[in-house]
């Protein structure tokens, strides 16, 4: 019967654009009623360019994932070339739209940077509304009072290497706050260069340093 119970995870998510490529962020534990686990993905590479992160029905992201990961190589071999930022994303609004009377229960933030070092962020609900972020960071999941509150007083436009720690930083004043963030932080960079994610030895090492700060 507990395997039925709707697995909930994302309950804190937050995208942040810097001067070189975007930081996808989430913390890593799974709901149900009680705690499935603590160590859950919620940041996920669509291509080598493009990621997104989720708040809400575990189930609901990882079809979403699926579909996109899918049309997005089909897009590749049939084009020879990658889907653009904003054309992921707009099929991506198109997909939860067809669902609206059955919503993917999600709210995602969306994000990449292209060859160029063109950077794109987007925030989506559950209906696929999309709003493109204007002021540099993004934040979902129920957590997201107090990740705001920390991106809001401490957000200043630098590179993705010095704005890292912020991201940790807003993750972990969440977890702080809210019972149904904790686990690990997940933190996934963007640039030119590509997706990627940063190993738990990295993260540790920014916690660590920012102990040593207060």
């Amino acid at each position: 019967m507990e395997d039925s119970k709707v697995k909930k995870t994302g309950t804190t998510t937050v995208g942040i654009i810097g001067t070189d490529g975007v930081i996808l962020a989430s913390e890593k534990r799974t709901t149900a009623g009680y705690i499935v686990s603590d160590d859950s993905e919620k940041v996920y590479e669509i291509d080598t360019h493009i990621g997104m992160a989720g708040a809400g029905v575990a189930g609901d992201m990882l079809a979403l994932v699926r579909i996109l990961r899918i049309e997005a190589r089909l897009y590749r071999m049939r084009e020879r070339k990658s889907m653009s930022i904003e054309a992921a994303c707009n099929l991506l609004s198109n997909i939860m739209y067809q669902y609206k009377m059955f919503p993917f229960l999600t709210a995602i933030i969306f994000g990449g940077t292209d060859e160029k070092g063109n950077t794109k962020l987007f925030t989506l609900d559950p209906y696929g509304d999309i709003l493109e972020v204007k002021d540099h960071t993004a934040f979902g999941g129920s957590g997201w009072p107090s990740a705001q509150a920390v991106l809001d007083s401490l957000y200043e436009k630098k590179s993705i290497k010095e704005l890292i720690p912020l991201a940790v930083k807003a993750i972990n004043a969440a977890k702080k706050r809210d019972p149904n963030s904790g686990g690990d932080v997940d933190i996934v960079v963007i640039t030119k260069e590509g997706f990627k994610r940063l190993n738990k030895e990295e993260i540790e090492k920014i916690i660590s340093e920012l102990k040593k700060r207060k």
